[in-house]
């Protein structure tokens, strides 16, 4: 009876929603704020108490101290600080643990990762060996890690295939490599910590991609599943049944996606395809499991031999989690939007824009949303 309340709560509410964007709300009008970052934001995240967003700007401008992250506060979206360390070497991606007090930054062109004292927004130390890092994931323990090498400075960008453990408690890789599939671009670990999914980005071609699927008891891969074109993020549902992968298409930006793909964590298969804009790329899931926003990228070439690289409108989608329907508002954000991350309290969307230097603030719900739950 629960469940069934609660899949007519999220459906009456899906209604209201459709509605009042219809009739009332242009699509433009949830962008709140937008805020100036450094150079070619990627990756971001926010504190467990919804004070502050941390970006990784991954400066492919190669601008002079241009690798940097920087520091919004969400209650008034501003700017607080920028933080610039000699450790940083292309900063990709920030993943925050659970006590808000450290917040831990991929260095994509080399073999470490950085990390930040929250409360005094200052480098606190490195963990080395690794090879072009471009995510990590951090257990419910609190005291344990997994890191993607992608492929850096050792083998070349995308031509890494391996996840790395890490203990949290010393800061150090413990055990052996993990083998996953090519150029691992992204990871999520299940709720109860169970499984690591590991999307491999591969070569970007249409179904060549692949997720391997890491037991975290022994850290062995269990299952691959296959058929994915270009994966570049990956999220799981808060009941674990699920996982949203985004197909972001070749790194050529030819053939580009336009697909998410969704996964049954039980069968370990593709279950559905939900068609978006071009070259969906980040994605979230609201906190009560509701819904996924999903970034399209949407920057092609407009000449012939890969030349003249063009940033179009960028986009996001969202997506019903019901019923794995897009929904009807279409919002605006800035060029070539990469990612996106969900506020813990479920009330705004934040979207680093790769080629803008900004960040969009979208207002995602109505209060009367918060408690809502799908599962």
């Amino acid at each position: 009876m629960r469940a069934t309340i609660q899949k007519y709560l999220c459906l009456t509410l899906v209604g209201v929603s459709l509605y009042m964007s219809a009739t009332a709300e242009p699509s433009s009008r949830r962008v709140i704020a937008t805020i100036t970052v450094g150079d070619t934001p990627a990756g971001i995240a926010i504190t467990p108490d919804n004070h502050y967003a941390y970006v990784a700007n991954n400066n492919n401008d190669t601008i002079p101290h241009g690798d940097s992250v920087s520091v919004i506060d969400l209650t008034t979206n501003t700017l607080v600080t920028t933080i610039i360390d000699p450790s940083f070497n292309e900063p990709y991606t920030v993943t925050i643990n659970a006590k808000g007090t450290i917040a831990y930054v991929t260095n994509s062109n080399g073999s470490t990762i950085t990390l930040i004292s929250i409360p005094s927004n200052t480098v606190i130390g490195t963990i080395g060996g690794f090879d072009g890092p471009s995510g990590m994931v951090i257990a419910p323990n609190g005291t344990t890690a997994y890191v993607n090498n992608y492929g850096g400075p050792i083998l070349g960008s995308g031509n890494g295939n391996t996840v790395r453990v890490v203990d949290l408690t010393t800061n150090t890789i413990v055990g052996a490599p993990i083998t996953v599939g090519q150029a691992p671009a992204s990871l999520a670990m299940t709720p109860d910590g169970a499984f690591v999914y590991v999307i491999n980005y591969v070569n970007g071609n249409p179904g060549a991609g692949t997720a391997s699927v890491i037991r975290t008891r022994d850290n062995t891969v269990v299952a691959t599943i296959t058929g994915f074109s270009g994966p570049f993020q990956i999220a799981i549902t808060p009941n674990g049944k699920y996982a949203y992968v985004t197909n972001f298409g070749s790194n050529n930006f030819y053939p580009y996606g336009t697909t998410v793909s969704v996964v049954n964590l039980t069968t370990n298969a593709i279950s559905d395809t939900i068609t978006l804009g071009t070259q969906p790329s980040g994605i979230a899931i609201t906190p009560n499991g509701c819904f996924a926003y999903v970034t399209n990228y949407n920057t092609l070439y407009l000449s012939p031999n890969f030349t003249r690289l063009n940033p179009g409108l960028g986009t996001v989608n969202i997506i019903d989690l019901r019923t794995n329907k897009v929904l009807c508002p279409v919002i605006l954000v800035g060029s070539s939007p990469a990612n996106i991350a969900i506020a813990p309290n479920g009330t705004r969307a934040y979207v680093t824009n790769y080629s803008s230097n900004n960040v969009s603030v979208i207002d995602i719900v109505d209060r009367m949303w918060l408690k809502v739950c799908c599962n």
